[in-house]
Order: structure tokens, then sequence, then C-alpha cells
């Protein structure tokens, strides 16, 4: 039985990290950790938690777009319409950042309604996207 390069999935596996792997991971992990430490010193609570606690649940939610979207990872339509989510998404928690006098980190719970949202309109919109996730 011949196994086909598009049937072996990659997985990430710390146990059997590379010299190169490494080398990549190991300063771009400590330039981000250094830059939300800066980034905390630098500016007040207030903006650290609206600022940082947007940023940080943005690549959260969108890692999770992409990796619950590998079948069509290469297909131009998903990196489109993710680009739209990420857009709208901006949009909507900067107007809601910018009205709010007195925000807590917990009230961008309501983030996570949006995955489902986002994979719901990817699977009707990008034909093959729904045996994904």
């Amino acid at each position: 039985m011949t196994i086909k390069q598009s049937q072996i999935r990659r997985r990430f596996d710390p146990n059997h990290l590379k010299a190169r792997d490494v080398a990549v991971l190991a300063p771009l992990i400590l330039a981000i950790v250094g830059l939300f430490v800066a980034f905390a010193f630098l500016v007040s609570d207030d903006t650290y938690i609206r600022w940082g606690g947007l940023t940080l649940d943005t690549c959260v939610l969108f890692g999770f777009l992409i990796c619950h979207s590998r079948p069509v990872l290469k297909g131009r339509g998903l990196w489109a319409l993710l680009g739209g989510f990420l857009v709208a998404h901006l949009i909507l928690w900067v107007l809601v950042l910018k009205l709010v006098d007195q925000w807590r980190l917990a009230w961008f719970a309501p983030m996570a309604v949006e995955a489902p949202l986002f994979i719901l309109l990817r699977d009707k919109a990008i034909p093959g996207s729904e045996r994904s996730g």
C-alpha cells in the first residue's frame, strides 16, 4: 500500500523538535513575550487590558479558525473570507473598546461566539470546508 503525500498529516510534536525549529521558534517566542512585557510597562493597565486583550483574543480566535480549515487552506477563497472576518471583527471590537468607559478582560468572552458564527459562514461560502471542522 502506497501512502500519497497528500495523506500525510503534519503535526507539531514538541518531543521531536529539530535544532532548526528551536532556532526559529525560541527567538520568536522571546520577542513576542518581550513585546507584551514592554507593552505592560509602557502603557496604563486599562490600555493593556483593552488592546493587549484584543490582540491576544484575536490571535487565538483566528488561530482556531485557521486550524479548523485545514482542507481548504490552499484556496484563495478561505483567505479572502478570513480577511473579511478579520476586518469586521476588528471594526466591531475597536468601536466597542472606544465606547465603553470601564473594560475588564473577562468581557472579551462574547468573542467565543464569533468562532461558531465564522465557521458556519465559512461552510456556506466555501465548498468542502464543512468536513474540516
